[in-house]
């Protein structure tokens, strides 16, 4: 059967699967959490013909206005013939290209080599093979260097190579293999940053000779098509190996589109990029390298692997030069992964002298603590909730989505992205808006509304306006439709999924801080990385609890720090074996089942500062 989908031409797909299967099956993304079971209420799609009939799950979690408009959630849609949809609903965007911090001035030690020779031709009285006239004459040039060895790629290229430029050609090392040979003398050598986020994937282009970041781009996740977080796509994984490599495929073709754009804006030939770093968490460098991540998934939580490890790019099917060296940074335990190492080394003011906390926020948290006398690190399920899902108008951070709320007596103020028609609300904007809500009494500490008509009289009338009762939960109106494309709201259930999330938050950081023996007073700084956190206002953090209670000073704002760490480990060898080095001495909290938590935990379920 053949459907037409806006953008994307005829499309072929199969009458026995949803029409989101088979979205999924042609690669092409579509906001999704709950992998098509139809709770979650975000794979909308719009019908430009052939609109299907309204469901109970499209009645639930889409408008009138939508409906009337033909949007329906693709999970629930069976294909039919002539049916012709539009699948981007919203403009791409991605904050995680726009939060890179300036980096320190660093040592270059990329440990790659571009070294120019002129070769002795040969005759009849010198017949030695291409290769060993390279070998003699590199050892002139670098008689320190001892062996050095050759991949079959060069050598099938090296005859041509040599006769290009008069036998005139730069040599390209990494430690003691060459892993090209150019004609000419002196070649560009470039170099990848890849960050590689469960929502979005960034990659920086860097000149390996001068240390310069040429650029920046990034990408949602070809990954989110098929789950919007971790356990998601490992339950899709563990249907099947078919399953798995289409999550491989999905992460790498995003990557080699993003080097695509990289080369086109940078006008680079692809073949100078000769190497590249990697950092991302456990789940998501595992289905990179298409691992087996059902174990990740069960108690005791074994990965198959920790330890830093290098590939080529050929094995990898990256669109560099295929003997680019590619590495990837160490995991600390089964969900804390080279990405909080990459966030260390871009923060490394955690490693000062002092008690300092990491906290990378996110759909799954982590969390590293650093004193004078140990390295604690752990994860928190904190869900989807940061990244809108799970939110009845959540969406994730891109044009149209509320980053910011203030609520006074005269109304609300929204901060739209994109400064657009409100679409729905995004992560910091929840945080935000509930924080807002407990500061104007909507409200309660334990996240229940109070109800306008027993209001002691001090809430606004506008204020009261916007707080309605539905069948059997309220909600409190933050943008209506008259002014915006439908009515925006925040609901108890809403409310709920956020102190679930910032309960994790918190009990986490007072769980470690417990194991190592100081108090939250002793704490000198809590750094805050990811693109997520860069966006948060210290006042909200701080008045709904996420984090203990402390001076607002002590809070910092470290940007996107895995990806600056890996920018880092690219430049400098040293840089990268200091990460492999920090990733033994951490030692991994394990926080499932612990009693210490648990009490934390229920104990951090309220809206309001927490010691």
């Amino acid at each position: 059967m053949i459907i037409r989908i806006k953008h994307y031409g005829e499309v072929k797909i199969g009458d026995s699967k949803n029409l989101l299967l088979n979205l999924f099956e042609n690669r092409i993304g579509i906001d999704n959490i709950c992998n098509g079971k139809g709770i979650c209420g975000k794979c909308k799609v719009r019908f430009i013909q052939g609109v299907p009939a309204v469901t109970s799950a499209d009645l639930r979690y889409l408008s009138a206005e939508e409906l009337e408009e033909g949007i329906r959630l693709a999970c629930q849609v069976k294909p039919q013939k002539g049916m012709e949809i539009d699948v981007n609903l919203s403009n791409s965007f991605d904050r995680k290209n726009t939060v890179l911090r300036r980096d320190a001035q660093i040592t270059l030690d990329s440990g790659l080599s571009g070294i120019s020779l002129t070769i002795a031709q040969p005759s009849l009285e010198d017949e030695r093979g291409d290769w060993d006239r390279i070998v003699d004459e590199y050892r002139k040039v670098m008689p320190e260097q001892g062996l050095i060895l050759p991949s079959l790629g060069v050598l099938e290229r090296l005859s041509g190579t040599l006769r290009k430029q008069d036998y005139q050609v730069t040599v390209v090392t990494w430690q003691n293999r060459v892993i090209d040979v150019q004609s000419g003398h002196g070649t560009a050598l470039h170099g990848l940053a890849i960050d590689i986020g469960t929502t979005s994937v960034a990659v920086a282009l860097i000149d390996l000779k001068t240390g310069e970041v040429l650029g920046s781009v990034s990408a949602e996740n070809g990954q989110t098509a098929f789950g919007g977080d971790v356990i998601s796509r490992i339950a899709y994984a563990g249907e099947g190996v078919e399953n798995r490599l289409q999550l491989t495929e999905a992460v790498r073709s995003t990557i080699n589109t993003l080097i695509d754009e990289l080369v086109r804006q940078h006008k680079i030939d692809r073949n100078s990029i000769y190497k590249m770093t990697i950092v991302a968490n456990t789940t998501m460098s595992h289905l990179f390298l298409g691992l087996d991540v059902s174990n990740l998934a069960v108690s005791p939580y074994v990965s198959v692997y920790n330890q830093a490890l290098e590939f080529s790019a050929k094995e990898l099917g990256l669109g560099s030069n295929p003997e680019a060296v590619v590495q990837i940074l160490p995991n600390i335990g089964s969900f804390v992964g080279g990405d909080t190492v990459g966030a260390l080394m871009g923060a490394p003011e955690v490693l000062a002298q002092g008690n300092h906390l990491l906290l990378d926020l996110g759909t799954n948290c982590e969390l590293v603590l650093k004193t004078e006398k140990m390295m604690l690190a752990c994860s928190t399920a904190a869900g989807p909730a940061f990244e809108g899902a799970g939110i009845f108008h959540g969406m994730r951070a891109k044009p149209g989505a509320i980053e910011g709320i203030r609520i006074h007596e005269e109304g609300v103020e929204l901060r739209v992205i994109g400064d657009e028609e409100a679409l729905g609300i995004c992560g910091s904007g929840l945080i935000d808006g509930i924080a807002q809500m407990r500061q104007a009494g909507i409200i309660n500490r334990k996240g229940a509304f109070v109800d306008p008509d027993h209001k002691d009289g001090s809430l606004a009338d506008e204020l009261k306006s916007r707080i309605r009762k539905k069948e059997d939960y309220w909600e409190f109106v933050f943008a209506f439709g008259r002014q915006h494309k439908k009515d925006i709201s925040l609901g108890q259930r809403d409310i709920e999924a956020l102190q679930l999330a910032k309960g994790a938050v918190c009990a986490g950081i007072k769980t470690l801080v417990s194991l190592a023996g100081i108090s939250l007073q002793d704490l000198d700084s809590i750094v805050m990385a990811g693109t997520f956190a860069t966006y948060l206002k210290k006042e909200s953090i701080l008045s709904i609890g996420l984090t203990p209670h402390t001076d607002p000073e002590k809070i910092k704002m470290a940007g996107n720090a895995a990806h600056l760490g890996a920018i880092r480990a690219l430049l400098n060898q040293g840089t990268f074996a200091e990460g492999a080095e920090l990733a033994r001495r951490i030692q991994h909290v394990e926080l499932g089942g612990d009693k210490t938590f648990t009490n934390f935990f229920m104990r951090s379920m309220y809206l309001e500062p927490t010691d």
